[in-house]
């Protein structure tokens, strides 16, 4: 009997804690893929000025694509996207462009919202090449 008692009660505490710990996960997903696109935006912005070359961004639920822009282009960077962790990215604009000198070009106000399940966060882009995060 004393079995019993305490087996419903770990249930009622278990039915208590699993959709927070969903919501948890949802927010922790949500947070390391905003982290991994603004680490991969910081590369590619540095290798526009170091490099002297215009590159062009492109942002995808399944992939993150950095190319120089020249004669011949070159993609120097790739990564997945956030979709591998099971979240959605919806970009205002797919593609933007960094100037050599680090300024965005055709890319200001470029919003990139990150969702998973209730957990949403947000990043946009200046017209100075700036990347700023809102969550």
């Amino acid at each position: 009997m004393e079995l019993l008692i305490w087996m419903s009660l770990i249930a009622i505490l278990v039915s208590l804690f699993v959709p927070s710990v969903a919501g948890w996960r949802d927010r922790l997903a949500v947070r390391r893929a905003r982290l991994e696109i603004m680490a991969f935006y910081h590369s590619a912005r540095h290798s526009a000025i170091v490099r002297g070359t215009r590159v062009r961004l492109r942002f995808a639920a399944d992939s993150l694509v950095a190319v120089f822009e020249g004669v011949s282009d070159s993609v120097f960077l790739a990564r997945p996207g956030p979709a591998r962790r099971g979240v959605s990215l919806t970009a205002s604009r797919s593609e933007i462009r960094i100037h050599p000198n680090g300024l965005g070009r055709a890319g200001a106000n470029t919003k990139l919202v990150l969702r998973r399940g209730a957990a949403a966060e947000s990043l946009t882009t200046s017209r100075l090449g700036r990347l700023r995060s809102w969550y």
